[in-house]
């Protein structure tokens, strides 16, 4: 019997119980399993396994390295160093999106953003995003990259400008590029609100969190037509631990699992993580309730430092409910750790000192199609494949 008379579900289970890179590479052998990698049902079943954590010193020049995970067996033929970038010796990593990454060359740009690139390290591709005039007021782009391939095959790159005020503050307006096309375009949004904390994308929307308050700002994607932004705010779940609460470490963390936007936070006193998800537009449910006691051994996870403010013995960099995985740096051995919500158990990846201060980690998993090459208008794709 061949594949052509088997009901697609089955095709797909089959195929599903392969390595995502070995499908991908499989995809030549007929027309129709090739449709099943930009089908976004069928995606849905693929088996997408992290890396590890992309790792990298908040110092100019300095490589972009990868920890990897003790449970799964990463692709030592992925280069995440990304020496198939031209002068990738100076290349900063600032955002990673289901695969794809972002980074400048040589650090921020103020002015403009001609030295901006989106690249695959799976697929050994890279581009450079055209330039867009943000105007003589604006001080700081912020740039943020979205890509959900189960939403869609093309990516995002939203850029907050942030303008000063002549009486003091500061006011972000957005422009958002669009792969599809390779255009920039100035959507109509403003705000005063600090908006500029960490991203996920998620459906098409993206969710940013607020820079010292407990919530979070979403915004739908929109349409190469559209120039309006559609926006809501969103209370986060838990307890709000800001400055104006004195305490001194990370707001939670935000991922997405199962299409679910998801956030993880510590109980009040450390010795216990909540993770939630968002179902419905503002309902959060309770998804796992895990005791850290045994990852850390000890009981007293949180503490008051000489300025009055409180902090935990740890912070949560990332996590993934799919593989029931969460990274956590351990603040008193700047140990990063590989702990499994099923087992209870945490593995160290890396001991870097100063990792909180000195470095930007994120998780990274490999995104094995190619850029979406149809409806593109003057976009240069590289690849050294």
């Amino acid at each position: 019997m061949t594949a052509s008379v088997l009901p697609d579900d089955l095709v797909v289970e089959i195929l599903s119980r392969l390595p995502l890179k070995s499908f991908c590479r499989f995809k030549c052998v007929c027309k129709s399993w090739l449709a099943f990698s930009s089908d976004s049902h069928y995606c849905q079943k693929l088996p997408r396994a992290p890396a590890g954590l992309l790792y990298q010193k908040r110092e100019h020049g300095t490589a972009i390295r990868l920890a990897g995970l003790p449970s799964t067996s990463s692709d030592t033929d992925i280069d995440t160093t990304l020496s198939f970038v031209p002068r990738y010796e100076y290349l900063e990593l600032k955002d990673c999106s289901n695969g794809l990454l972002l980074c400048y060359r040589g650090g921020h740009t103020h002015a403009k953003i001609s030295n901006a690139i989106v690249c695959n390290p799976a697929t050994e591709e890279w581009m450079a995003l055209p330039d867009t005039q943000p105007g003589p007021a604006v001080c700081y782009n912020y740039l943020m990259l979205c890509f959900d391939p189960l939403w869609s095959q093309h990516f995002y790159v939203f850029n907050f400008q942030w303008s000063p005020f002549p009486n003091g503050g500061y006011k972000s307006e957005v422009k958002v590029f669009f792969s599809e096309d390779s255009t920039w375009s100035t959507c109509l949004w403003e705000t005063e609100d600090a908006f500029w904390g960490d991203s996920v994308f998620v459906n098409g929307v993206l969710y940013v969190g607020h820079l010292w308050g407990h919530c979070l700002l979403a915004l739908h994607a929109p349409d190469t037509h559209t120039q309006l932004l559609n926006d809501r705010t969103i209370q986060l779940p838990g307890f709000p631990n800001g400055p104006e609460q004195k305490f001194y470490c990370l707001d939670g963390c935000l991922c997405q699992s199962f299409g679910l936007l998801c956030y993880a936070q510590q109980e009040l006193d450390g010795c216990m993580m909540r993770i939630w998800s968002l179902e419905g537009s503002d309902r959060w449910v309770v998804k796992h309730r895990v005791s850290m006691v045994n990852v850390f051994g000890s009981d007293i996870l949180l503490h008051i430092n000489s300025q009055g403010l409180w902090y935990f013995d740890y912070d949560i960099l990332a996590f993934d409910l799919e593989r029931e995985l969460v990274i956590l740096l351990d603040l008193t051995t700047d140990k990063v750790l590989s702990f499994s919500i099923s087992t209870g158990e945490g593995s160290e990846i890396l001991k870097i000192p100063r990792f909180f201060n000195q470095y930007r980690g994120l998780l990274y998993v490999p995104y094995y199609c190619k850029f979406q090459l149809q409806g593109l208008k003057g976009l240069k794709i590289n690849a050294s494949l």
